[in-house]
């Protein structure tokens, strides 16, 4: 079964289903799924990746200085 094929048929399951409770893991399965990593390799959910992000704006609205482009090529580098 290809990809699109699988898809079709979880979606057609999902709108034939009542179980709230499996469409709540469906949705807690899917809120969880990794959507990034970061820099360091930490893998990132898509709630904790726009928390980081939030976080990033937070510091940036504060004054927080962060890194010239230049300063970032060097810590990648040194990696």
């Amino acid at each position: 079964m290809n990809v699109e094929a699988q898809r079709r048929n979880i979606v057609h399951r999902i709108l034939d289903t009542d179980n709230v409770q499996l469409l709540n893991q469906i949705e807690d399965l899917l809120n969880n799924d990794i959507y990034t990593h970061s820099t360091n390799g930490k893998p990132l959910t898509v709630k904790e990746y726009e928390n980081h992000l939030n976080e990033i704006m937070n510091l940036s609205d504060a004054g927080e200085q962060g890194y010239s482009t230049e300063e970032a090529r060097k810590k990648i580098i040194k990696k």
